[in-house]
């Protein structure tokens, strides 16, 4: 089957290829059935808490398997995510190990703080089945920031789908948009964090619309 949603060709290699290993860091290893189903677990959280289909999460975290459970749970919750890296510097005020999500009033905006290390910790625990929620290509997958934070780029799931991985493999520190984690998840590969100096900073911060 044919898809344009970067979250069901992961699925699909969790079905098919279960034990086979997904993504590698410094600390574990996890298989496609580890990392589908604890972003699983983490997305119907983040569904619960207010984020909803063409919703938008900025995620602070550093590179490893946090990272990618963490993007991951975005796009099953049916919404977008822009990553701040917190090796990359520049303003940032979200506080550290947080969830802020709005609600979706449009009068005014009201956010709900929580620490991500209990649900992230919580989510190996959790074995949860895929997410029933509607993705089409055309759906905005990652939003690009610019230098002061606000939306540059919108980019939607076809576009990366269609991506291909460069000669080089993919590095610790990719493009802004983890587009290079992507590529060579959706094509079954194994994502390998290098060791990496890792700061105290690891946040998510999401917006229902």
């Amino acid at each position: 089957m044919v898809t344009s949603a970067i979250h069901r060709k992961i699925e699909q290699h969790a079905a098919a290829r279960p034990d086979a290993t997904a993504v590698a860091d410094s600390d574990r290893t996890l298989t496609y059935r580890e990392l589908n189903q604890r972003a699983n677990a983490v997305a119907r959280w983040l569904g619960g808490s207010g984020l909803t289909r063409g919703g938008a999460a900025i995620v602070r975290i550093d590179p490893g398997a946090d990272l990618l459970i963490a993007l991951l749970a975005v796009l099953k919750a049916g919404a977008a995510y822009t990553w701040i890296d917190p090796a990359a510097g520049g303003p940032c005020d979200l506080p550290s190990f947080a969830i802020a999500c709005r609600s979706t009033c449009a009068a005014e905006r009201r956010y709900r703080a929580v620490d991500i290390r209990r649900l992230l910790a919580e989510s190996v625990a959790r074995p949860s089945p895929n997410l029933p929620i509607l993705t089409r290509g055309t759906d905005i997958a990652c939003i690009l920031a610019d230098e002061i934070g606000a939306a540059h780029v919108l980019v939607p799931h076809a576009v990366i789908v269609s991506m291909r991985e460069p000669a080089r493999a993919a590095s610790a520190r990719p493009d802004p948009g983890a587009f290079g984690y992507w590529i060579r998840l959706m094509t079954g590969g194994t994502v390998t964090f290098a060791a990496v100096e890792r700061g105290p900073a690891l946040s998510t911060a999401s917006a229902a619309a």
